[in-house]
């Protein structure tokens, strides 16, 4: 126990910098503390914060990450929360999606939801790149519009 402790220390410790991973590889595609876990490893119950000006900018919840290799891991039953400066919450929700450290890519070809104060949006899966910020909701999509969003668009007051 205490062996499984310590590699889950070292595994999560850099991945609280998930999204600059790649200046701590030691190539460039893959991710150092993977190197203490063989593939299948299986590790229950992440929670990994990313900071950004000393506040805590998103938070990567999932029941279980398995190693595939050196390069890649996969998430299952993942909630990623982004808090945006004025407080905000976005969640993405989805069953199971890949990483690449390599490409920075996180992959799900299963359920996806994207839920946000402004929009709520179902798709069949999701592509996510952690170095630029930017995603991509496989379709079909389907996407509900806050009402309150509406009627600011139309100029009517709530």
């Amino acid at each position: 126990m205490r062996h499984a402790l310590t590699l889950l220390s070292l595994l999560l410790l850099p991945l609280q910098c998930w999204g600059q991973m790649q200046a701590d590889a030691t190539t460039e595609d893959e991710f150092p503390a993977l190197q203490f876990l063989p593939p299948g490893t299986v590790v229950e119950g992440i929670s990994i914060p990313r900071y950004e000006n000393h506040r805590v900018s998103a938070m990567l919840l999932a029941d279980k990450l398995i190693v595939r290799n050196r390069k890649s891991v996969i998430l299952e039953k993942l909630n990623a929360a982004l808090y945006s400066e004025d407080n905000t919450e976005t969640n993405v929700r989805t069953d199971s999606v890949s990483y690449n450290f390599a490409t920075k890519t996180a992959r799900s070809s299963g359920d996806a939801e994207v839920i946000d104060p402004r929009f709520s949006a179902k798709g069949k899966g999701v592509v996510f790149n952690t170095s630029t910020g930017k995603g991509f909701l496989a379709g079909p999509v389907r996407t509900t519009i806050a009402t309150a969003q509406l009627n600011k668009k139309k100029g009517k007051k709530k």
